[in-house]
């Protein structure tokens, strides 16, 4: 009984199930913090490249569709997170391809995508946000007036 004896019983079980298929590594604690951390911290696209990057929240199963019908227009590298859900993305030409993303990201679904890096004549040329219906923008720009009214908060960015 327990939960150490529980995980002992279902790994030994696993390895039965799966010893048939070929090789298995076991992930141990330390391990299994690292990749993690790497997953944390978006490590595959923390390369100093300053290449545009792209944290996109869509429905899990979209998620690996809309890769595939960008890469089929753009140089991309993505890193998937949550089953699907979270995609980051790496455009590899320098261009953020801010319409393309977002006009797919609506075929698929919906959902945000949110310019994390980006040179900063891009950064300073494109919404940063994924761009709110009109009355939701007019509903956010009046909680932000209310909220922020010396507009000391992040101007020009939200609302």
């Amino acid at each position: 009984e327990g939960f150490g004896p529980s995980v002992d019983y279902r790994i030994a079980a696993l390895k039965t199930l799966l010893g048939k298929a070929g090789p298995l590594d076991e992930i141990t604690s330390e391990t299994s913090k690292a990749i993690w951390r790497d997953i944390r911290d978006i490590r595959p696209f923390a390369d100093g490249s300053g290449k545009p990057v792209w944290r996109v929240s869509m429905t899990p199963a979209q998620g690996h569709q809309m890769v595939l019908t960008l890469r089929m227009q753009a140089a991309v590298s993505a890193f998937y997170d949550w089953q699907g859900g979270l995609v980051w993305l790496r455009m590899e030409e320098g261009d953020p391809e801010a319409a393309l993303l977002r006009g797919l990201l609506r075929k698929h679904g919906g959902g945000h995508a949110t310019l994390v890096r980006a040179a900063p004549a891009h950064r300073a040329a494109l919404p940063v946000f994924e761009p709110q219906a009109p009355a939701l923008a007019a509903l956010s720009q009046r909680l932000k007036q209310e909220f922020d009214p010396k507009n000391i908060l992040n101007p020009g960015r939200m609302a």
